[in-house]
């Protein structure tokens, strides 16, 4: 098959007609189609490169043209400045002067030229101009005023103009002092101004730098007198700024600095003759040889790197000094101490970065100084804190005239009260409870007092807690690593300072807590009511738990309690035994009628105690549950019948050497027993009155059946007050078993009866017990 040839792209009109071809040919079209274009492409890129060429060099042709212009606008401006009226006159002055004398002439002009530079020089200060420029202005005034003042024919104002210098002269040195308190950011125009300073004073590169840093030891001074964060780490910034000035400015870019001021004339000087002003170009022609080619004088004493390494080193003592007691200052004046924590890193951080990469000996003291600083004003606050719970007890009193009430104690008067449940049962808990435990308003302010003390304690513990979590590496310009002790630093910062906050709190709590006990023994020797002090001890006590959980507390409570907590439970049980007892004596004494119509076995014997001894045990239930049901654990309730079985054999024993309720009368009748002084004739019960033979006999016998119900009367007691750990002895104390043995000597029971009255006794005891349930075990 012969390969037909692709037409002429050219001759093409549409694209449809390329595809009228066969496929081979549409190829070869396609392939010639894209030799033309890149030759296309090649063609214009060297059109356009040759283009650019062509607008380059008519750019640059413009920019020349534009500085010719330039240069002919600015000799145009300078013609008309000269053909100015004022300058024709002051030509024509000058040409006038020549008629005057060679010394008259030249005193008048450099007069003018001073007056000019004063007031320039003025100007440059009001406006905050630049100090090296003012400080050659300053030097010009002086020699054009010694210049005058040396002619011997100066004008009457050259010594006003004198006063003006001295004062402009004073005002550079402050306005110089001003301009090197505050670091700056570009160092060469604190150069220029350390120049000036050099260049007015005459002073060597030693006096600049003593300068320096007497001005900013000033500045840090006034800073630090504030006591505040914000300029104690001014401070700290300014003492970072003026270690890197001196480092960077002492000795060599000082000395090259001020070098440059002696190697020319000061007339000629490219700012000075800048200055339109002064018109040096008209009067330089009558103004002094020597003052023209005045040189500035500069001192070139040597500074070298030891010497400025030394006086920065003294001037660092001072400064640390005055950061320590800054910040000293400022932590006597905080009381907040999450602010302290907050404070204690950035100052801390900051003070590191001034020594970071700096190997000072001295630097490992001086950061101890100030953690120590931080430490003892923490401490403080842990101590503070601490202490707040003495005197939460402090305020309150517990005198007997006071006594805690424990009406409204009762848990089922809430019954009637409605509670808004919502939410919760909290309310409806708290009620409970606030009834259970029997607190009033004055215990529910002390409980109150304490939970707040506690709250502070465990805000404090978790601040002290944040401690050890904090990240010091975030945020600073220099990595622990590569300090020598870094490792050791960042360990006592982290977890030394926090471990002995944590310490000085939990003593510090500790000892108040030994504090609040012996509060209460202060006020349980001043005859303070001991429900009160009971109630306010379980307070204490439960707090105590709460903090050996949280902060890791370890008072021993039975230590500090050993001697205050039984003292309590016994003067306690003696408030409400001795009415009770009272009371059980004299109806003891009128007891004379014995229910043996009651008594039961065989022989009959009491399986039920005594009215009295029953209205004892009713009157101890009553007297303890109105004192308050709350304050008898297991140790009180062993106090109440240790006393009450101590007390109880002298009441009985009484009743025994007395020989019984009733007496034989001569007639053979029992005579009835007459009311006690008080008036309680209606609690008399009689004896039986049928006469019989023999008095004595009846009397006997009488006396022999309440032996015997006195018998189980102390029997059932002895059951009663028997302590929780004698579960199988007798119990109720050595003189209620002496007297039970002394009363079966006397009513001659057998070891059998014996027996069944101890059986009926504990029997009625488990059949009775929970109508005296404060009294069960």
């Amino acid at each position: 098959m012969t390969a037909h040839a692709p037409p002429d792209p050219l001759t093409l009109t549409t694209w449809e007609e390329a595809f009228q071809h066969p496929l081979p040919v549409v190829r070869k079209l396609e392939h010639q189609l894209r030799q033309n274009l890149d030759d296309n492409r090649r063609r214009l890129r060297s059109l356009v490169g040759a283009s650019y060429r062509d607008l380059l060099g008519t750019a640059e042709r413009i920019i020349e043209m534009e500085g010719w212009a330039r240069e002919v606008e600015g000799g145009l401006a300078g013609v008309g400045r000269m053909c100015d009226g004022r300058v024709v006159e002051r030509v024509g002055g000058m040409r006038r002067m020549r008629g005057l004398g060679d010394g008259r002439e030249r005193a008048v002009v450099e007069t003018k030229v001073l007056m000019g530079v004063l007031r320039v020089a003025l100007r440059g200060l009001r406006g905050g101009g630049d100090a090296l420029l003012v400080g050659k202005l300053v030097v010009l005034a002086r020699v054009l005023h010694k210049s005058v003042l040396d002619s011997g024919e100066a004008p009457a104002v050259v010594h006003e103009l004198g006063r003006k210098l001295a004062a402009l002269r004073r005002k550079l040195l402050a306005y110089i002092e001003r301009r090197i308190q505050r670091p700056a950011a570009d160092r060469t125009g604190i150069v220029r101004t350390l120049c000036a300073y050099a260049l007015v004073t005459s002073s060597s590169a030693k006096d600049v730098l003593r300068h320096l840093l007497q001005v900013r030891l000033g500045q840090i001074e006034a800073e630090a007198g504030t006591a505040t964060e914000v300029a104690i780490l001014q401070v700290l910034e300014v003492y970072r700024e003026t270690l890197g000035d001196v480092r960077a400015l002492f000795p060599r870019l000082f000395a090259e600095s001020l070098s440059q001021l002696g190697k020319q004339a000061m007339l000629q000087d490219a700012q000075i003759r800048s200055l339109t002003e002064l018109n040096l170009d008209v009067y330089e022609t009558w103004i002094a040889p020597d003052t023209q080619s005045f040189t500035p004088w500069v001192r070139h004493e040597q500074l070298l790197a030891p010497e400025v390494h030394e006086g920065l080193a003294a001037w660092s003592k001072h400064i640390q000094v005055c950061v320590l007691g800054a910040v000293t200052a400022y932590l006597a004046s905080e009381t907040d101490a999450q602010t302290v924590l907050s404070a204690r890193r950035k100052i801390v951080s900051r003070y590191l970065a001034l020594f970071g990469r700096a190997n000072d000996a001295g630097r490992s003291r001086k950061t101890g100084e100030l953690r120590s600083a931080f430490l003892a004003r923490l401490s403080t606050f842990a101590e503070d804190c601490a202490h707040g719970g003495g005197a939460a007890l402090e305020k309150f009193a517990v005198n007997r005239g006071e006594a805690v009430s424990a009406r409204g104690g009762d848990v089922w008067q809430l019954a009637s009260t409605d509670f808004d449940n919502s939410h919760g049962a909290l309310h409806l808990r708290q009620a409970v409870l606030q009834r259970r435990h029997c607190r009033d308003e004055r215990v529910q302010a002390v409980c109150r007092s304490l939970d707040a003390w506690v709250e502070k304690l465990h805000t404090f513990w978790e601040i002290v807690q944040r401690m050890r979590s904090t990240k010091w590496d975030d945020g600073l310009d220099f990595d622990f690593d590569d300090l020598e002790d870094g490792d050791m630093l960042l360990e006592a910062l982290v977890k030394e300072d926090a471990e002995r906050l944590r310490s000085t709190l939990r003593h510090a709590t500790e000892d108040t807590i030994r504090q609040m006990y012996v509060w209460m023994r202060n006020a349980f020797d001043s005859a303070g009511d001991e429900a009160m002090l009971v109630r306010v001890l379980r307070e204490v006590q439960r707090r105590q738990r709460v903090l050996a959980e949280s902060i890791g507390t370890t008072v021993n409570d039975g230590e500090e309690s050993t001697s205050l907590i039984p003292s309590l439970h016994r003067k306690l049980a003696e408030t409400v035994v001795g009415s009770a007892l009272q009371q059980y004596a004299r109806q003891q004494k009128k007891q004379v009628f014995v229910p043996v119509s009651l008594w039961d076995g065989s022989p009959p014997l009491p399986v039920q105690p005594s009215p009295a001894t029953f209205r004892l045990l009713t009157l101890l239930q009553r007297a303890m549950s109105d004192i308050g049901s709350d304050l008898w654990s297991a140790d009180a309730v062993g106090a109440l019948k240790a006393v009450v079985g101590g007390k109880l054999p002298d009441t009985l024993g009484g009743l025994l050497r007395e020989g019984g309720a009733s007496r034989p009368n001569t007639n053979g009748h029992v005579q009835e027993i007459d009311a006690d002084a008080d008036g309680d004739a209606d609690e008399i019960e009689h004896v039986e009155t049928d006469p019989v033979m023999n008095g004595e006999a009846k009397a006997s016998e009488t006396r022999r059946k309440q032996q015997t119900q006195l018998l189980f009367d102390v029997l059932y007691l002895q059951r009663i007050l028997r302590p929780p750990q004698a579960v199988d002895g007798p119990g109720g104390g050595e003189g209620l078993q002496k007297m039970a043995t002394e009363l079966v000597e006397t009513v001659e029971l057998d070891k059998p009866s014996v027996e069944r009255l101890t059986k009926s006794a504990n029997e009625y005891w488990k059949r009775t017990y929970l109508l005296f349930a404060l009294l069960a075990p």
